[in-house]
């Protein structure tokens, strides 16, 4: 144990995440062969394969997985204490950040992020993966995860967070959809064929549009449901359903594809999304800049 190092903890961290020498030797920066030899030094360190491969690829073992939160752990404590005595320098860091978000908040977050980061750290990783608010709070202990941005009803209590912008609600629909034409009334928006977003399953998006309906005695016709909003803008784009979306991702969404948006004939509570992490890097360096640069672009979202 006593010659294992960060190098060498990070090495297990990637391959434990990619299941792949080929890929976890890309985010090192190192030869395939390298990675393989990395991997050899772990399997000597542990007595253990570590990663088996299988038909579908290499798999961990028993005694990787109950490693691997441990090696987390050590692996941001050493890299706090490395950071602290000589500070992050974005630009001379090869670090992997791992995001989770919706779909929505990466339209609005990507291109400005990406910007940031070729700019001021060429040699860092993103690594965006998709929102489960189901999830999140246990993604992030575990480490898997190192910065969440979603709309929580009910916020984590163990979690971290900072508020970054409210959005209001508009509605999308095809130029030329005959019913989608302002002013819109209530019981005519109602009628229209919806398409309904339901990240991870959950409805949580839309529960303010069904709620604020229900006090009006009326149900809109929910015609399709999916996952994410762009693939919902794209059908809507396609046809005669419209779709109820948070006002700066229809903004967005208007500037690329053929879209008309609509203010909605009656009041919705906002949507507050804001920024989750967890206490374990809390006072990282790396985490407080990437916090820091997320801030920047989502604090004032541009329309």
């Amino acid at each position: 144990m006593k010659n294992l190092d960060l190098h060498l903890l990070e090495s297990f961290e990637l391959l434990m995440r990619e299941r792949s020498v080929s890929r976890a030797a890309e985010h090192l920066g190192m030869s395939q062969s390298s990675a393989s030899e990395m991997l050899a030094r772990l399997r000597d360190r542990f007595g253990d394969p570590l990663l088996v491969r299988t038909r579908d690829g290499l798999v961990p073992t028993p005694r990787a997985e109950e490693l691997l939160p441990a090696v987390r752990a050590a692996a941001e404590q050493l890299r706090s204490l490395l950071e602290r005595g000589g500070g992050f320098d974005p630009r001379a860091s090869n670090r992997s950040f791992r995001i989770t978000t919706s779909d929505y908040t990466q339209l609005l977050l990507m291109p400005a992020l990406a910007r940031r980061m070729l700019e001021h750290a060429p040699g860092c990783t993103v690594d965006i993966l998709p929102v489960n608010v189901l999830h999140v709070e246990h993604t992030l202990a575990a480490g898997d995860i190192d910065l969440a941005m979603a709309y929580f009803p009910d916020p984590p209590p163990s979690l971290r967070r900072s508020p970054l912008f409210t959005d209001g609600y508009a509605c999308v629909a095809r130029p030329g959809q005959a019913q989608a034409v302002e002013p819109l009334t209530v019981e005519g928006f109602a009628a229209l064929p919806h398409v309904k977003v339901a990240p991870s399953g959950l409805s949580y998006f839309s529960s303010g549009v069904d709620s604020a309906l229900e006090t009006r005695g009326l149900r809109r016709r929910v015609a399709l449901t999916s996952p994410h909003f762009l693939l919902a803008a794209h059908l809507v784009s396609q046809s005669d359903l419209v779709l109820v979306l948070p006002r700066q991702a229809a903004l967005a969404l208007a500037a690329f594809l053929p879209l008309q948006v609509l203010d909605l004939p009656l009041p919705i509570r906002p949507v507050e999304i804001s920024m989750y992490w967890h206490e374990r890097t809390h006072h990282s360096p790396a985490h407080q800049w990437l916090r820091e640069q997320v801030r920047g672009v989502l604090a004032h979202p541009e329309p």
